[in-house]
């Protein structure tokens, strides 16, 4: 090691450190890792000025090799070799694995990736092109928009990436700049929502769920909602008996018996006989199945459920119930207050029969004659149809800010008063 460290440096004479000492320091200096290294550099060329840094770093390699062999050697292959990995890598990948140590048992000074090598130069490697790369700085064409939009709602973000070629986050931008959102529409219709757009209120469409009118993907009652309703004291009832769990189903009793009809004083109004849910309606035999684990009445579990007390697992509204509703209640659908949108589209898809269910609509009048009356702000100038108006007139922003500068304004008066007087 000395003989090459002095071929290296030429002829250069050591002056302070012997070759020898120079290798013993840098080898102390490597155990102490990285800073150990820098260390020992600055020390050397502390009284070795005439070395070089980088001369010395090529030493630490130099020592950190192997003595025996040399460090780069020149692999030579034969046809032979050329045979066994080439029938390695036609095998798969248990064949690729096998070619490579049959290679270096044969050839014990090569290296892995000089293996490695020769299959790439070969054409044995086939590397999977980087189109996501490629086809993210690409602009976007009609083509891409249209099977975007195409998928838009019913794939999911990465679905669509992987299908374009591109980023999920190209496709959620490009998504927002189109208008649209990256959400999945899950099947079913979520109660807001159904409300706002068939002008009713949200208890109307809660009242309708436990009345059986409306079915909900999953009514089963969650264990949590029922145990906080029993420390709460809401539901007086003990948790000994075994209730649903979240992966498991709730048992469905063979005849069930019809739930009493909830009070006016738990539910705006009562439906008359048209109105009674049908003997295969899931959600009142499951509520019944719970009603009779925890020893209550089942009007006081539909009492809760309305009331949103108790939650269900799945609260969004079916399509195949919605298009029942309207086939056979359909007069409780104030078509007036529709636009002519969702006019058309409970006309077209789900079979709007507004003349249905008259008798059931007409305990609904009373509830629904202040909705014709539209009022306007005198503050902020927005029409709002209903009683709502009040609601908004209590918290209109432009009356808390006028309340606000009031406050603020005899503040001031005030305290120039309090000034004035001293």
């Amino acid at each position: 090691m000395a003989d090459r460290w002095a071929s290296a440096t030429g002829n250069y004479s050591f002056r302070f450190f012997s070759p020898e000492q120079i290798d013993r320091i840098l080898r102390e200096g490597v155990r102490r890792g990285r800073t150990g290294s820098h260390d020992a550099i600055e020390r050397i060329l502390k009284h070795e000025p005439g070395l070089g840094r980088a001369e010395l770093w090529r030493q630490i390699r130099r020592l950190k090799q192997p003595s025996n062999g040399k460090l780069y050697q020149r692999t030579a292959w034969s046809s032979e070799d050329d045979q066994i990995l080439r029938k390695g890598y036609a095998e798969g990948w248990n064949g690729k694995r096998e070619a490579v140590r049959e290679l270096l048992r044969k050839h014990p000074g090569w290296q892995p990736h000089s293996i490695w090598g020769r299959a790439a130069k070969l054409g044995l490697v086939r590397k999977s092109p980087q189109k996501t790369r490629q086809r993210s700085r690409q602009p976007w064409t009609e083509d891409d928009d249209r099977i975007l939009l195409a998928m838009a709602g019913y794939k999911t973000a990465e679905f669509i990436a992987k299908a374009l070629h591109r980023s999920e986050n190209a496709v959620r931008y490009r998504l927002s700049v189109l208008g649209k959102s990256s959400r999945v529409h899950v099947e079913g219709y979520a109660r807001r929502t159904l409300a706002q757009e068939l002008h009713l209120g949200s208890r109307t469409i809660q009242r309708l769920i436990v009345e059986g009118l409306l079915e909900v993907r999953d009514p089963r009652i969650t264990r949590k909602s029922v145990e906080d309703a029993c420390k709460t004291g809401r539901l007086a009832a003990s948790l000994h008996d075994q209730l649903p769990d979240g992966n498991e189903s709730s048992t469905i009793p063979r005849e069930a018996e019809p739930a009493a009809t909830l009070s006016t004083n738990s539910m705006p109004v009562a439906l008359g006989g048209p109105s009674q849910p049908p003997r295969s309606c899931r959600a009142k035999r499951i509520w019944a199945d719970v009603a009779r684990q925890l020893n209550v009445d089942a009007s006081m579990i539909e009492q809760l459920i309305f009331l949103g007390v108790l939650k269900v697992y799945d609260p969004r509204v079916t399509e195949k119930s919605l298009a029942k509703f309207c086939a056979k209640f359909g007069a409780l659908i104030k078509t007036d207050f529709l636009d002519r949108e969702t006019r058309d589209w409970l006309a077209s898809s789900m079979d709007l029969v507004p003349a249905a269910g008259k008798d059931a609509a007409r305990g609904m009048e009373a509830f629904r004659k202040h909705a014709l009356v539209v009022r306007t702000c005198g503050r902020c100038g927005r029409a709002i149809r209903g009683n709502v108006f009040f609601r908004h007139n209590k918290r209109c922003p432009q009356r808390n800010a006028c309340t606000a500068s009031k406050l603020s304004m005899s503040k001031r008066i005030q305290s120039a008063e309090e000034v004035g007087g001293k």
